[in-house]
């Protein structure tokens, strides 16, 4: 009965990692038709439902909300069957996160309704790249109640990669910033692009570093997700050279290509952090010194 359990919670805290990142998606899909401000209402989803591109917001608040719902249940699920205290704090951590993005993207259409002065652009970025931390939140909640966390063997090799691992998912989650500033303002383009060669460079060095090593399977998806980061950021700025206006009547074809640059771009990072931890957990102890 207790592994079914633990089966369940697995499969639960996999599935809530898996919405949150299409949360992430359903998000980029309102930058990108620019519909963010069709709604005027908030938390409540109903209001002006005939303007143009409504259902967009509408889909993205959905997504959220059950987000939000799988999350509490988690956190629940934790408190009732994990025995780790930490775990349980970080499942709280997550549940905290996913409340205060709620209210990061609720607070400019409040404001607006209210007249309130409020630099919208700013709150959007901060929107943005905050759901990028509390998805990495879920996603480590989710990795400690893996059977894969548990079964990682101590090798010398696995930790001598979980400094680079640090610093290759530092380089991630700065490059989703950069992304997201450039996204919402059309600036820092070239630091974007710098960016870029970063994560390659340090993606390679870190999926190199982990071939020889149990974490090998780990390092084949870093690079499979690199692979395709970089076919999509091809294929984006492509779409936006030939005068891409952000407008939900832009093709659909181009609206998913760019949304699904944004989200893979997080499933990198996720995945570089997952294998990082991985990394520390199959630290080899140090050896405890013997009184004579």
């Amino acid at each position: 009965m207790e592994m079914q359990s633990h089966k369940g919670i697995r499969r639960f805290a996999a599935l809530t990692a898996a919405m949150a990142l299409a949360l992430i998606l359903a998000g980029s899909f309102v930058t990108t038709t620019k519909t963010g401000d069709t709604i005027p209402t908030w938390p409540a989803t109903w209001g002006r439902t005939e303007a143009p591109g409504w259902f967009v917001e509408a889909s993205h608040r959905y997504v959220a909300a059950a987000v939000g719902l799988l999350v509490l249940s988690l956190v629940f699920w934790l408190q009732r069957s994990e025995s780790r205290p930490w775990v349980r704090r970080i499942g709280w951590l997550a549940l905290g996160g996913v409340l205060l993005q709620a209210v990061i993207g609720g607070v400019r259409i409040f404001a607006d309704r209210h007249d309130f002065v409020l630099p919208k652009v700013p709150v959007a970025i901060v929107h943005a790249c905050f759901g990028q931390l509390v998805f990495c939140c879920v996603v480590a909640v989710a990795l400690f109640v893996s059977e894969a966390w548990r079964r990682t063997p101590a090798e010398e090799t696995v930790s001598g990669a979980r400094n680079l691992g640090i610093v290759t998912t530092g380089f991630a989650f700065l490059q989703l910033v950069a992304g997201a500033v450039t996204r919402h303002t059309g600036a820092v383009l070239l630091v974007h692009l710098v960016g870029a060669g970063l994560v390659l460079l340090h993606v390679s060095l870190f999926a190199s570093r982990l071939m020889l090593t149990p974490l090998r399977k780990g390092a084949n998806l870093l690079v499979a997700l690199l692979g395709f980061q970089l076919v999509l950021g091809g294929a984006t700025w492509a779409i936006k050279a030939s005068g891409f206006e952000r407008s939900h009547h832009a093709p659909l074809l181009q609206i998913l290509t760019i949304g699904a640059h944004v989200a893979v771009g997080a499933a990198l990072l996720a995945a570089t952090l997952a294998i990082t931890l991985m990394c520390h957990r199959g630290r080899v102890p140090a050896p405890q010194a013997v009184g004579a």
